[in-house]
């Protein structure tokens, strides 16, 4: 499972990617990465940061999730 987190420039960005650590962690998957770069963030057709990427495929933007929201969507997506 690939984790990505978008969005490197405000705070809300920067805790989402901690929350995305700790979430990657506590389910036993690899941790995620973060990207910042304004074009690459684009190429997923993301607008608006922060933003989550599992497995290439855009699952939450615009908003900062939980340790829990995250766990669950990992969690979700491990189920599949």
């Amino acid at each position: 499972m690939k984790i990505i987190t978008l969005g490197n420039c405000c705070k809300k960005s920067k805790q989402n990617h901690e929350n995305a650590v700790i979430a990657a962690k506590n389910c036993g998957v690899e941790e995620p990465i973060n990207v910042g770069d304004m074009n690459e963030i684009l190429r997923y057709g993301v607008m608006a940061t922060p933003a989550l990427v599992i497995d290439g495929k855009v699952v939450a933007t615009g908003r900062m999730l939980s340790v829990e929201q995250i766990e669950k969507i990992i969690n979700d997506h491990i189920q599949r």
